[in-house]
């Protein structure tokens, strides 16, 4: 390079031609780039501790359900009254004497598991690198949550699914044997506990009540009130409290039924709306969907409280289930416990073991205030 020579000159005269584009960047080549994708160990991504959900993990039907502690397995229902009272004749003799026809009802008591397992090494590097942090909090939390979203599940499950090992269903509750060809696939699907709900006569007490969208038939169709209404009425002929019935139903069924409420849609029905439960209905701590004002959000209807839960089967939109709280409980023998078995030399094994366990039952004491409105199209 001679006296005189510019920098540019000299690898113009090196490379031949002109910098071109180098000239911007002072380098006439560029053999190996270095990038994001091509220095080998340059740039790997972090993702951090935090696993944002992509899951709806709501669970509020088990909320619902008033406790009791389980006591005994069984229970006792009347199921006829005393019949022979009558008028006597002056001097007359007495009529036919008569007793109440008493039944016993037994459930299983049920244990639900969530379990889980995790290795020493799984745990000792959780907290190094990019991994979750306290790997024990995070699956403890996680699975609890888990344990709470399949209770509410087994809850709700559909009739022709037997409870077996799981918790009843509020669900088969709701079904009458007049119903079931339409609706389960065996006449025992609707049998609980130790009773058989086949339709036989001597154990009609034990029916719930079923309004079908299409009466008499396996068609689908829209909700109506008087579909609401219907139910209503059968469950207060059968002496329901009034004041202790809510509405348990699917987000989907729940904006077809704000629809028809806005409008006074159905069969001989009129506009109803609850003022006074403005602020949503509580039950047992769970709170309804808040009812503001016309042409919002409904929090009852005729004074019933409105819930919602996205474990409601569908037909092909959600059911509604009339559910009589004063004649529902979980009976609990266990209440949700925590156990776990972090003694790796008593294993033997280099890992450790954690589970959520809940033991008791879905309890009915009155079988036929409870009911459903099923095969909803809209």
């Amino acid at each position: 390079m001679t006296a005189g020579t510019s920098f540019e000159e000299y690898v113009n005269a090196y490379y031949g031609g002109t910098l071109g584009i180098s000239k911007r960047y002072g380098i006439s080549k560029a053999d190996d780039n270095i990038t994001t994708t091509t220095l080998a160990g340059g740039y790997n991504t972090m993702f951090g501790a935090k696993v944002f959900s992509q899951l709806n993990t709501k669970s509020e039907v088990f909320k619902l359900l008033k406790k009791e502690p389980w006591t005994q397995s069984g229970w006792r229902v009347m199921t006829g009254r005393h019949g022979t009272t009558a008028g006597v004749a002056e001097g007359g003799e007495f009529p036919e004497t008569d007793k109440p026809d008493i039944t016993e009802v037994t459930a299983t008591l049920k244990e639900v598991v969530t379990p889980w397992q995790m290795t020493s090494k799984a745990e000792l590097l959780s907290e190094s690198d990019d991994g979750l942090g306290n790997l024990a909090a995070f699956m403890r939390k996680e699975n609890g949550e888990a344990h709470s979203y399949k209770i509410d599940e087994m809850l709700l499950e559909t009739v022709d699914t037997p409870a077996s090992s799981n918790f009843e269903s509020l669900d088969r509750l709701g079904c009458d044997a007049a119903a079931r060809p339409y609706i389960a696939s065996a006449a025992s699907d609707l049998d609980m506990y130790d009773v058989t709900r086949d339709g036989a006569t001597a154990n009609a007490w034990a029916e719930g009540n079923c309004v079908l969208a299409t009466a008499g038939s396996a068609g689908h169709a829209a909700l109506t009130l008087s579909d609401l209404d219907d139910l209503i009425q059968e469950a207060l002929e059968n002496g329901v409290n009034y004041n202790s019935l809510i509405l348990l139903t699917g987000y989907d069924t729940y904006q077809n039924l704000k629809a028809l409420m806005a409008t006074g849609s159905g069969t001989g029905t009129t506009f109803r709306y609850d003022l006074a439960r403005e602020g949503g209905a509580n039950m047992n701590g769970v709170a309804g969907e808040a009812g503001l004002n016309f042409d919002s959000r409904v929090g009852s209807y005729d004074g019933i409280p409105i819930f919602l839960s996205q474990h409601v089967k569908k037909d092909t939109t959600s059911r509604v289930l009339l559910l009589d709280m004063d004649n529902l409980a979980m009976r609990i023998a266990a209440p949700t416990t925590y156990i776990d078995q972090t003694n790796m030399a008593v294993r033997q094994y280099l890992y450790k073991e954690f589970a959520f366990i809940t033991a008791g039952e879905l309890i009915c004491y009155q079988f036929n205030t409870q009911g459903s409105i099923r095969n909803l199209n809209g």
